[in-house]
């Protein structure tokens, strides 16, 4: 049978259950430009876990992830540990972000260094910046993997997919995006079960796995590090920064009905996170031990399709959409808050009324989506764009967030501590990208940032107090007169 006619019923089937569930959300909720941000801050723990489980997860884990453990094995839970690790260092600031009330990123700069158009300004494209990646990057990945197991042109299954998703965008925005990121993070949960007992079959069972890969690859804890010690300090230094200045992990603490539902999302997300890995890891070795010979290991995944039941095939087709589905509907949407609440509320028009707001957000995720398939079907380079906005935009934001946070009630940070932290950071990390350095050029961008922000505010914490007790001053006279 030709796979391509039982992938489209596949497809079809899950776009119509979950576009559905879509729309009916957003009938229900979709009326708040609150429920399109941040989804009302009610949104119950396990639809939390569900939406941060399935935007972490992304296309990458499908193709790089099991490359990492057809070449190294359990090293993919290494990986999974360092990300682990990102969202438990959310979990120390979730009480301080949840009560503030924040909405983007742009808002923590804001409370802590203060209003400025210049120091906002920057925030806002450096958090847009990684997202939009995200989308570029999805679209890419769904129309490789798809159309390689069906000779469909990846151009049109990437059109498809980008109009598609705004079925789960428009109805409520963050609301109804994370009430189908829960059913498709269960779907996700629930095929990577079935797809590793099928793996480990075709391999001819675990003990047949164990024979044929390297002992490095298989030993534990050993096989942890099979991808060398280099590798996971590069990892925790692009990974951590990366995830720390994430956006769309923040608008889910945002989301959440308290504090208490925060801590138990960020660590049952981790903790599911790790299982992946785990899956990720078995079925890499085990497509090692059955084709040992492939070129590159992100083939695996890829040869893999080649070899299973068209049932199966089908089904994994489903398994595709869910996962890059889910991140490309969160990626547009946490591009359009910043573009209507930082840009257009906060600077064009702040009087904008909630109607007006939300309809504004619904046209701008179609053109976000337009932009992000024009970028997808032109760029080949896409891979090494999104690392690159991923260590851009840590350089920029990662200091400014968490020294920021540190330092917030010491009285010694200014805007222009914060504004030189922003500006130099981001060119540490480019001049440090220029010179195509060893060690992930986000480092050197962190350390300048930090620099930068300590020596500008010391120098400038005088004149900015002076500046404050001016306009405090004239704000008495005013009230007197």
């Amino acid at each position: 049978m030709n796979p391509l006619i039982p992938i489209t019923i596949s497809s079809l089937l899950v776009i119509l259950i979950s576009g559905t569930f879509a729309l009916y959300i957003g009938r229900k909720h979709g009326g708040s430009n609150e429920e399109w941000a941040v989804g009302g801050r009610s949104l119950p723990v396990y639809v939390v876990i569900g939406t941060q489980f399935a935007t972490a997860m992304g296309g990458g884990m499908l193709v790089a992830h099991v490359g990492i453990g057809y070449a190294s094995g359990w090293s993919t839970i290494t990986y999974g540990l360092i990300l682990g690790m990102g969202l438990l260092i959310l979990v120390l600031i979730s009480g301080w972000l949840r009560e503030q009330g924040f909405t983007t990123l742009p808002d923590v700069i804001k409370k802590i260094f203060g209003a400025h158009p210049l120091l906002s300004g920057l925030t806002v494209i450096m958090t847009i910046i990684v997202p939009f990646g995200w989308v570029a990057t999805q679209l890419v990945a769904f129309g490789s993997l798809l159309g390689n197991i069906t000779g469909v042109s990846p151009s049109l299954l990437m059109f498809v997919l980008a109009i598609l998703s705004l079925i789960y965008i428009l109805p409520s925005g963050l609301t109804s995006i994370a009430w189908t990121d829960f059913v498709f993070g269960v779907g996700m949960l629930i095929m990577t079960v079935i797809s590793v007992f099928l793996v480990i079959n075709m391999a001819g069972g675990m003990g047949e796995v164990v024979a044929n890969v390297p002992e490095a690859s298989w030993s534990f804890p050993g096989g942890l590090g099979a991808v060398g010690s280099v590798t996971i300090v590069l990892w925790t230094l692009a990974i951590l920064p990366g995830t720390l200045t994430n956006q769309m992990y923040y608008q889910r603490i945002y989301a959440s009905k308290n504090l208490k539902n925060i801590r138990i999302s960020l660590l049952s997300t981790a903790v599911i996170i790790l299982l992946v890995e785990v899956w990720a890891a078995i079925t890499g070795m085990s497509i090692y031990s059955m084709n040992p010979g492939l070129a590159n290991p992100e083939q695996a995944a890829g040869w893999f399709l080649q070899q299973v039941p068209t049932w199966f095939l089908a089904l994994y087709a489903g398994f595709i959409i869910a996962t890059i589905m889910s991140t490309v509907n969160s990626g547009v949407q946490s591009v359009v808050v910043n573009l209507t609440r930082d840009f257009y509320q906060g600077y064009i028009n702040p009087e904008v009324g909630e109607k007006k707001l939300l309809s504004l957000s619904r046209w701008l995720s179609v053109a976000v989506i337009a932009v992000a398939y024009v970028m997808a079907t032109q760029f080949s380079g896409t891979l090494n764009w999104l690392v690159a906005t991923y260590a851009y935009s840590a350089g920029a934001l990662l200091v400014p967030i968490f020294v920021g946070y540190l330092l917030r009630n010491k009285a010694f940070l200014t805007v222009q501590g914060g504004m030189a932290s922003m500006i130099m950071g981001l060119l540490g990390t480019g001049i440090a990208h220029a010179m195509n350095t060893t060690i992930p050029y986000v480092v050197f961008g962190i350390g300048l940032s930090l620099v930068s922000l300590l020596v500008v505010s010391f120098f400038t914490k005088n004149n900015e107090s002076a500046m404050k007790g001016e306009a405090a001053v004239k704000e008495v006279d005013q009230v007197g007169s």
